[in-house]
């Protein structure tokens, strides 16, 4: 009995944790089975080996479950739904209602701004990586003497490693 319980923990420690995932493409049988042996397992190591099985199921699921055959008639990954992008806060730290302008040049007639942002409000925005231009121009009418003739320019460059971004508009940045 004590040879065959060291020959199981032999064969199991030869074949490594890596051969216990769970993947999607294992018949019911050949899952219970490895749910069982790998309770046992945990048992044993105290449930480091648990460690080491997850890890080799995450690595499998990023690769695509290298290790299962394609389904029939696969075609393979569909295409991406757009490029990845960075989410931000635009935030208007100004007493006026502001026009936020993105990679337009606002002086050009018939342009809507992207979104208006009132006094001490802010904004969600997601961008693509790369550079992009952002204008902010006071809404109320200059003439009334409450915002400035200026405007908010900002050149920016998102990097596909950030997690986030912000941007706050005070009244000195308005030139």
């Amino acid at each position: 009995m004590k040879r065959a319980i060291a020959f199981i923990a032999l064969a199991i420690a030869l074949s490594g944790c890596a051969s216990l995932a769970v993947r999607p493409c294992d018949s019911i049988g050949t899952r219970d089975s490895k749910y069982a042996a790998r309770f046992f397992l945990g048992i044993i190591t105290l449930g480091i080996s648990e460690a080491g099985i997850q890890h080799e199921q995450f690595i499998e699921a990023s690769e695509g479950w290298r290790f299962c055959p394609q389904p029939v008639g696969w075609q393979g990954l569909p295409p991406a739904m757009g490029a990845l992008r960075t989410p931000g806060m635009l935030v208007n730290a100004t007493k006026w209602t502001i026009n936020v302008y993105l990679d337009v040049e606002p002086t050009i007639a018939k342009i809507p701004p992207l979104f208006i942002l009132r006094p001490g409000e802010s904004r969600q925005l997601a961008l693509v990586a790369g550079p992009h231009r952002i204008v902010a121009r006071p809404a109320a009418p200059i003439g009334a003497g409450m915002a400035p003739p200026g405007q908010y320019e900002r050149q920016i460059q998102i990097d596909p490693r950030d997690r986030s971004f912000r941007l706050q508009m005070s009244e000195e940045e308005f030139k």
